[in-house]
């Protein structure tokens, strides 16, 4: 049986973490909405967009987002595989740190407490998620700064329009892992709602390596709880007003560093996200007036006679507030031409504190809550439709930011469908990227700084036979990346400060494919190819550090009766650099991990499940000297009525 699992595995490959059931030769020309705010097939469009569907995601109930997102085309998430409460790092096509925008129902979710910018996933429950998004290339025009590589739209459930309905999940499996979450969602009359509840509690592993094997490094224990309510009122035909909610909380422990165990290092993060929209759907006009708040706290804390070398005592604090205001539409001005226009308010604050104690003495840094900064955006877009077999999208973003001045976008994206089975497709389009309020307020700050300017350049094709059974998309893409801003110290007075200097050029290619064999078997195919260099003063490095060259994913999903499915997978990470200041070879060696996923039906609504992950017990590391899952399971029963 290991031999014929193995065999399938090796032979097939995925563009989607689990392919669908016969309904899905269909359904791949789906209804996104990611691509141009508006909703629209995904033929119609002229940009590389992967859907992962609700189905997707109850065959995947025993996995957090990030080891979901990591398997689609174009992705490559560092510490999805590793100790629960890692905080993920995304590289998407890629590009470096912060350079994806990460969306909640088309709301960004920058965190300004954070170096970069970035958001951390493990904020986002997988209970609430409906669907995600991943829109590749630059997006700026129509979704502001860090698009610089894409977009990821993280889409949440949304209340159903008759009677009441009831879905849960709970699971246990390897490292004492316990996972569950409970919705109820419904209407009565004009009103909706959906409340929630997800948690995850798990012993976890040692976050550090023990190199020797002879250390007793203790175990990393992680806590998350998440609570959510969504309410809505349809007024009338046309007019609606909807609000939702999330309250989550995690803590948990971690280890001082590469292959250093640490007995007493705890992290404890906070997050809540407020959203109301005013919405209006007429025949040819669609508006929304919108008002978003995210909080995000993190405080970590290392206070114990075990920790190393000549430290004593640690704690940092880091808090940060968002705010975004915006108004933005859908016009129909004919059957085949729509704009698309909006503006957009957004006003970033930070406050931070961190203390340590050593044998030298306290060190202690502050940045203030006088740290912040606000953006006013203006953005169109146009949408030719179908012009004899001919689509484009046109558009610009005009952005001024109180400190740095103003900056702008556009995107250039034309389409041509050859036939009904065969589009080809053209994008040109530039973005950017704000300096992070650290970058700008802290003790190496510069409010003399510039936005990250890229422009992106991507030629591919997409093909659906008639049959809708098989399905390749293929998209070359290169990145062009001006005033970088880099940590630099100057080697005279040693004085260290961010400055806009260097320049990154990235290239390479994504593949997906698909191929329904039958009505029960479905097999799907990813790779990505990724290359790059940063200039300094004419002078070039290879340095896409901890970023995989080429990376493949594959799925076949098998669905013997009914009632059983079965889905062998596999993923090849490719040789990668290591970390400017990681230990060890310059080069990752590269690995690849097997799962089986096994489910039955008990009832139309009701499965038990149970996830074999990583079988052949490959040791491998993502970023070195932090431990990744060995084999681990997952088992659970998901209900609902």
């Amino acid at each position: 049986m290991k031999r014929t699992f193995l065999w399938l595995a090796a032979t097939i490959f995925s563009s989607q973490l689990i392919a669908q059931d016969s309904t899905s030769f269909r359904q791949l020309d789906q209804v996104i909405v990611t691509a141009n705010r508006l909703q629209q097939k995904q033929s119609s469009t002229g940009k590389m967009v992967t859907v992962i569907n609700q189905e997707t995601l109850q065959r995947n109930a025993g996995k957090n987002l990030s080891e979901i997102i990591n398997y689609q085309a174009g992705v490559f998430i560092n510490g999805a595989g590793n100790n629960l409460g890692t905080n993920p790092d995304i590289y998407l096509r890629g590009s470096g740190l912060g350079n994806t925008l990460i969306l909640l129902d088309g709301v960004p979710m920058n965190d300004p407490s954070q170096i970069n910018n970035t958001f951390d996933l493990n904020m986002i429950a997988l209970g609430i998620v409906e669907r995600v998004e991943i829109l590749k290339g630059a997006q700026s025009t129509l979704w502001g700064s860090d698009a610089v590589a894409g977009v990821i739209n993280i889409i949440t459930r949304k209340s159903t329009k008759n009677g009441q309905h009831l879905s849960s999940l709970l699971s246990y499996g390897s490292y004492q892992t316990l996972r569950g979450n409970i919705g109820l969602n419904g209407s009565i009359g004009k009103f909706s709602y959906r409340l929630g509840y997800d948690f995850t509690n798990g012993k976890g592993f040692s976050t550090a390596h023990d190199s020797t094997g002879k250390k007793d490094f203790d175990k990393d224990n992680f806590k998350q709880n998440n609570w959510q309510i969504a309410l809505g009122y349809q007024f009338n035909k046309n007019w609606s007003l909807t609000t939702s909610h999330q309250f989550l909380k995690y803590t948990g422990s971690t280890d001082a560093g590469a292959f250093q165990d640490d007995k007493d290092n705890v992290f404890d993060n906070k997050n809540t996200q407020h959203h109301i929209d005013l919405g209006y759907a007429g025949t040819n006009i669609q508006w929304h007036l919108t008002q978003s708040f995210l909080k995000a706290g993190r405080i970590y804390t290392d206070d114990s006679a075990s920790v190393g070398g000549f430290s004593k005592y640690s704690r940092g604090e880091y808090n940060g507030n968002t705010a975004i205001t915006e108004t933005f539409g859908n016009f129909n001005l004919s059957k085949k031409i729509v704009l698309v226009t909006g503006l957009q308010y957004q006003q970033q604050q930070t406050s931070q504190n961190y203390l340590s104690i050593s044998s030298f003495g306290p060190f202690e840094t502050a940045l203030g809550d006088s740290a912040k900064a606000n953006n006013l955006s203006w953005y169109n877009s146009i949408l030719l439709n179908d012009l004899a077999g001919f689509d484009l999208e046109a558009g610009f973003r005009i952005n001024h930011h109180n400190i740095y001045g103003n900056n702008s976008t556009y995107t250039i994206n034309p389409s041509y469908h050859i036939n009904k089975q065969l589009k080809l497709f053209i994008n040109i389009s530039s973005a950017y990227k704000i300096p992070s309020l650290y970058q700008l307020y802290s003790e190496y700050g510069n409010k003399g700084l510039s936005p990250e300017k890229s422009t992106n350049y991507e030629l591919g094709f997409a093909f659906l036979d008639k049959k809708g059974r098989i399905s390749v998309r293929l998209a070359g893409f290169k990145r062009e990346i001006q005033d970088l801003i880099v940590f630099n110290t100057n080697p005279i007075n040693f004085v260290s400060q961010y400055i806009n200097r260097d320049q990154q050029h990235d290239y390479g290619f994504e593949l997906e494919t698909r191929v329904a064999f039958s009505a029960k078997m479905d097999w799907v195919f990813n790779a990505t190819y990724v290359d790059g260099e940063g200039e300094n003063n004419g002078f070039k490095t290879k340095n896409l550090y901890r970023r995989p060259n080429v990376v493949l994913n594959t799925v076949l999903t098998w669905q013997p009766t009914a009632k059983i499915t079965l889905m062998p997978s596999l993923r090849y990470i490719g040789t990668r650099l290591k970390g400017t200041y990681d230990a060890g070879p310059e080069k990752m060696p590269a690995y690849t991990t097997i799962d089986l996923y096994m489910g039955y039906a008990l009832t139309k609504r009701t499965k038990w499940f149970i996830d074999l992950r990583n079988v052949t017990n490959q040791e491998y590391f993502d970023v070195v000297g932090y431990n990744s899952k060995r084999f681990n399971l997952m088992a659970g029963l998901t209900f609902g009525f």
